[in-house]
């Protein structure tokens, strides 16, 4: 049984790109670490990642490279900028010992559309910004320092960075601080119990279904999620104990064009989701190094564009786009009189394009019920009055509902979910 569990494990709420978008090169380990570096490395210290379409990398003359992005990730084993250049070559920032443009443990950093890079250096309390040319980093310079005032920090831990505002967890001074892209204090919110990972969402943005500005913060041992408006009201507030989970330790945050909120979870090797209110959907991978699965996960990045997620774990930096999950959760009733109506319950993980058939014996399609697109998710419902597509009720036999739903990203036309129950007429 196990066996057969292991098997079958093929959760779609997140899927690979096919073949031809990537040539099957989904996942890079550490063998394709030390191929590119040309450097032993033998554990990843991967923690924030960032992804972005750099303006002046792009052709305007086509689309065809709208969804190939530059990526950067913080290594604190090495205190490295990693970053691709291109879809061939690989760059690396290597911090000298000393200097401006020292790196003491990088946390966190993001990549904006203009090219401007803002990391996180954890250890020496303040934030340092580069310019990327499309080759290497340039050193900018850096704002904050060591202190309990405005503008300083005490253990600075992760970054967001808005069209037009900086956001960083302050984690010793239980805050978050708020910035200009220039370095300027601007504000800050306080009451945080010692803040970890953020995520700010302004309406300014581009590629969000929703116009709305907001914060999502992480604190209380990794443990809470709160999510609150730019100055400071509490919006909806998630923690630990609501959930299933004995234990959690939330890492990193990521939002995609849906508003929907993506956490990872380095104890139970895992992503969550969470709708816009923090409502719990579902869980995503599990503990390995297979395919779908994580070890100690921590960087999320998502491009809302075209639905394209990054996570990096101790082991491997995987590439995902946005599906669509779903499950049956119950039929009544299942063996049915005729005229008598059929309800499905089913459970949908992500917006979707869903259509239902109606299958008799034969496995003819008697019926074809359009539900169109739904955007919220959880538990919901599919009614069947048991009538024919001419217009009939059916007869005594057996018969099998099948729901095909289809993604709303890039995935959209390369994936879809079927889920199917079964049920029977008798009069």
């Amino acid at each position: 049984m196990l066996i057969l569990i292991l098997i079958l494990y093929d959760p779609t709420t997140l899927i690979y790109p096919p073949f031809a978008h990537t040539l099957g090169y989904h996942k890079a380990t550490l063998s394709h670490l030390r191929l590119a570096t040309g450097k032993p490395v033998d554990a990843l210290g991967i923690t924030g990642i960032s992804a972005a379409k750099i303006k002046f990398l792009d052709d305007p003359s086509t689309h065809k490279d709208d969804d190939e992005l530059s990526m950067f990730l913080c290594d604190f084993v090495s205190n490295s900028i990693l970053y691709n250049i291109g879809l061939t070559d690989f760059g690396m920032y290597k911090s000298p010992v000393i200097g401006g443009d020292a790196l003491w443990f990088p946390s966190d950093c993001e990549i904006t559309p203009s090219g401007e890079l803002f990391v996180v250096n954890r250890m020496k309390n303040r934030i340092v910004r580069f310019s990327f040319d499309g080759d290497k980093l340039n050193y900018l310079g850096s704002f904050g320092q060591f202190g309990i005032l405005e503008g300083c920090f005490d253990d600075p831990r992760q970054i967001s960075v808005t069209k037009y505002k900086v956001y960083v967890t302050d984690y010793g001074n239980n805050r978050i601080e708020i910035f200009d892209h220039q370095g300027n204090f601007l504000s800050l919110i306080g009451a945080f119990d010692h803040p970890t990972g953020i995520v700010a969402v302004s309406s300014d943005d581009p590629w969000l279904r929703y116009s709305e500005s907001y914060i999502v913060v992480i604190d209380s041992c990794k443990s809470r999620l709160t999510k609150l408006t730019p100055d400071g009201k509490i919006l909806s507030i998630v923690h630990k104990d609501e959930l299933i989970y004995p234990r959690v330790q939330f890492e990193y945050i990521a939002v995609d064009y849906y508003g929907l909120i993506w956490v990872t979870d380095s104890y139970n090797n895992c992503l969550h989701l969470f709708d816009r209110n923090l409502k719990y959907i579902v869980k995503f991978g599990r503990k390995g190094t297979g395919d779908k699965e994580f070890l100690y996960p921590k960087g999320i990045a998502i491009w809302r564009r075209y639905g394209q997620v990054f996570v990096a774990d101790s082991r491997s930096i995987q590439y995902f786009w946005v599906g669509v999950d779903a499950w049956i959760k119950g039929v009544r009733p299942g063996v049915f009189k005729p005229k008598e109506g059929v309800t499905v319950s089913y459970y949908l993980t992500q917006p979707a394009e869903i259509t239902a058939y109606i299958y008799d014996s034969s496995g003819s399609k008697i019926r074809t019920l359009k539900l169109g697109r739904i955007k919220e998710l959880g538990q919901k419902y599919l009614l069947w009055d048991t009538i024919s597509e001419e217009g009939q009720p059916v007869g005594e036999g057996k018969y099998r509902i099948e729901l095909i739903l289809k993604p709303t990203y890039s995935s959209r036309g390369k994936f879809e979910k079927k889920i199917s129950v079964d049920v029977q007429c008798r009069p």
